[in-house]
């Protein structure tokens, strides 16, 4: 192993700052570069190796199972590394993309459209999950296809799920109406308000107003507030069911499951959900509650200074998550 250059001990927190951004950060980079050129040097060997025996119909798909098994390598990931090779036979140097971004573009099938979206990553420096919420927007679910026979499918995205926070649902209580605020809380209007059963309403800071024009789809979609990351799939939240009632709730990401927390894929998974929670500047969430056992799935949608970004599809298009529609008791983790 090399040896490091030792630098000098910093002797004020501007000089400390200074070195650590220059070795910590710089090298952060460094290292995602020498991957991105890795993995693409990878599937460049391969897909040229196999295009010398293109005769042969399934000699690429058998070469990748033998060199999977002989070099203990994951065969998804030597399908990943050709398609990224065929879909960019050249890698620009001057585009700030990781291997997150490639991942997600390679799934892209039209050429043009893939180059596009890879110019306009770089130049307006879109995380992937930004780039993931883009291309869910541009490629509606199952449209995005892998490039060449043999590859791995891309992550299936599910369709967000998200109403119109504040709208509520008015029930019969007895011989009196009473409002559905979700969560098992319920309200009974005043006297003057002039709300029936079977009425939508919106929740102000001084009431309800009537929604005549909401639907069921509006309902129980809140802005919220994140407490706490459990796991990757998994959050502590405070749900404001109004601007001045809330309460504290667990919730699971509808339709994922994120690998155990006690593995390495785990930990990157919450980490992966965390560093995109701290950059929130708001949250919005959607809730179902499909199951025996009283626990809220949710959709999650975090804002801040690009587009939104839906915390589930962001998961499952990094490849932090599968889709997953049946849960078990074991499953809801501390």
């Amino acid at each position: 192993m090399p040896s490091l250059e030792l630098q000098a001990v910093p002797q004020t927190y501007a000089e400390l700052r200074r070195a650590v951004e220059q070795t910590l950060i710089q090298g952060q980079r460094q290292v995602e570069a020498a991957k991105v050129r890795t993995y693409w040097e990878t599937g460049r060997l391969i897909h040229e190796h196999v295009l010398l025996f293109k005769d042969r119909a399934d000699y690429g798909a058998k070469t990748i199972r033998r060199l999977a098994r002989d070099l203990h390598v994951d065969h998804t990931v030597l399908h990943r590394c050709v398609g990224f090779a065929r879909a960019f036979p050249i890698v620009a140097h001057g585009q700030q993309l990781n291997w997150a971004h490639y991942r997600l573009l390679i799934s892209v099938q039209d050429e043009a459209l893939r180059k596009k979206l890879a110019a306009e990553a770089s130049d307006k420096g879109w995380t992937s999950p930004e780039l993931a919420t883009r291309i869910g927007r541009l490629l509606p679910a199952g449209e995005a296809s892998s490039e060449g026979s043999g590859n791995p499918p891309p992550p299936r995205l599910l369709k967000p799920r998200c109403g119109s926070p504040g709208v509520c649902r008015v029930i019969a209580d007895g011989d009196h109406p009473a409002i559905d605020l979700g969560f098992a809380c319920y309200l009974r209007p005043p006297p003057t308000c002039k709300l029936a059963a079977g009425d939508f309403a919106q929740a102000t800071a001084t009431g309800f107003a009537p929604r005549p024009d909401a639907t069921k789809a509006d309902l129980f979609t809140y802005p919220a507030e994140v407490l706490k990351v459990v796991d990757g799939d998994t959050l502590w939240v405070r749900i404001f069911l109004r601007p001045d009632q809330w309460l504290k709730q667990k919730i699971r990401l509808r339709d994922l499951d994120c690998p155990e927390l006690d593995t390495a894929e785990g930990r990157a998974a919450k980490s992966f959900t965390a560093d995109l929670v701290a950059r929130a500047k708001a949250v919005t969430i959607c809730t179902t509650k499909p199951d025996k056992y009283d626990r809220y799935l949710a959709d999650v949608f975090l804002e801040g200074d690009g587009e939104p970004v839906f915390l589930n599809n962001a998961l499952l298009a990094a490849g932090h998550a599968t889709v997953k529609k049946e849960w078990e008791f074991s499953d809801w983790g501390g």
